[in-house]
């Protein structure tokens, strides 16, 4: 007698009897497909990985090294995500390319000579790369680093069809399992929805030792690769990349502003997660000819610019009710580092009067409710960019001192 048929969700896994249209674990729509039924396949074979010794080989990315507690580190699986295009599979890459490891890239999306040509474009040669769709063709005990391109797309026994939650688990599962058997390092490229997740059941993220989300706008050459799990160091680390003919490299900090006498303009300094990057800040003050004046800020949460405007109204006397603000940061990603608050106050009040800042100044400092200016990263850091850049960091404690040493 045939078993009867069951359905599972893509998305997170749920399991039914019955095809249904909206998935009551997950609440998304159109995720069912037919489980393929799993064929006993007796017990399964104990496998003898070959030990590896114990090290840790570093990347092409001295700032990844740095959260990575020095680079990656024997045993451990990295999983890598991000959108379509953004240049996952270029990053990937090059860290297998540039490791002092015996390392391997297996693709099941790309030919080998599709791959040949992406190491050559990039300038990495004798890197071995095997394109194959199904794990259990591929030797892993030959290598020290592998990379799996990707992980919605390669199967490993026969447990379900490609992509779904029951295959990527089996996948993840035996890619963890070779890597602490055998102290070798695994690196897993993964899809994402549409809501910026990594594609799959959440376990798998549980299963792995550090997450990472490449992010960025396709149209600019900014990329951020940002930790979400991290077992090694802080979570919350962002390195800021920069797409080239050549692949990714780490962004250089451009000074900008400098000489610029114009009002409205403030050079700060935004905290990428390892090290600070120049931001310029800009602000427009018109008349208000509205019943509410607007408060528009790109790139930095507008909730925090009306909690800053209030700030200026009680501690500067700044009419700022009559007026409409608009606020502006030179940067391709969003701004969550509240350090750039004081920045925003001289340049909405440089706007406000038509008062250039006096000076090569560059303004860093969160603005409490008291109208006090404090630095809520460790100083060394912030020392570090502005050596050799012939700027003069504000004292200011207050935002009335603030106003005072500037204009």
């Amino acid at each position: 007698m045939s078993e009867k048929n069951q359905y599972e969700c893509l998305n997170c896994g749920y399991v039914s009897s019955v095809k249904l249209g909206r998935c009551p674990q997950c609440g998304q729509f159109g995720t069912f497909v037919l489980r393929k039924p799993v064929v006993d396949q007796g017990p399964k074979e104990n496998h003898s990985y070959v030990k590896k010794p114990q090290k840790t080989i570093p990347t092409f990315l001295s700032e990844l090294n740095y959260v990575l507690g020095g680079g990656l580190k024997s045993g451990s699986v990295l999983l890598l995500g991000g959108e379509p295009g953004i240049g996952k599979s270029t990053l990937a890459l090059q860290i297998l390319g540039y490791a002092e490891a015996n390392a391997l890239y297996v693709s099941s999306e790309e030919t080998q000579q599709q791959l040949l040509e992406r190491a050559k474009r990039i300038g990495l040669s004798n890197i071995n790369v095997v394109s194959e769709s199904d794990l259990g063709n591929v030797d892993l005990d030959n290598y020290e680093l592998v990379c799996v391109d990707s992980l919605q797309t390669i199967s490993f026994g026969d447990v379900g069809t490609p992509g779904s939650p029951t295959m990527v688990r089996e996948v993840a599962g035996h890619l963890v399992q070779w890597a602490k058997e055998s102290n070798g390092i695994v690196v897993i490229v993964a899809h994402v929805t549409k809501e910026g997740v990594i594609a799959g059941p959440r376990t798998v993220e549980h299963m792995v030792d550090v997450v990472l989300y490449l992010e960025g706008d396709r149209t600019s050459d900014k990329r951020l690769l940002k930790l979400v799990k991290n077992r090694f160091g802080p979570s919350t680390d962002q390195v800021l990349l920069e797409m080239k003919s050549s692949g990714l490299v780490l962004a250089k900090p451009e000074l900008t502003g400098l000489g610029k006498n114009q009002s409205g303009l403030v050079l700060g300094a935004v905290n990428t997660g390892t090290r600070f990057e120049f931001v310029q800040v800009h602000a427009l003050v018109t008349d208000s000819y509205g019943q509410i004046p607007k408060r528009l800020s790109s790139r930095y949460p507008n909730n925090r610019l009306l909690l800053l405007t209030a700030v200026m109204q009680k501690y500067l006397r700044a009419p700022l009710y009559k007026y409409d603000i608009y606020v502006d940061l030179t940067t391709d990603f969003f701004v969550n580092d509240y350090g750039v608050d004081a920045a925003i106050v001289a340049a909405i009040y440089s706007s406000l009067k038509e008062l250039p800042v006096l000076g090569n100044k560059l303004v860093y400092g969160e603005v409490l409710l008291t109208g006090d200016i404090r630095s809520p990263h460790p100083e060394t850091q912030l020392d570090r960019l502005l050596r050799g850049s012939q700027l003069n960091r504000t004292n200011a404690s207050t935002v009335v001192e603030l106003i005072k040493e500037l204009f």
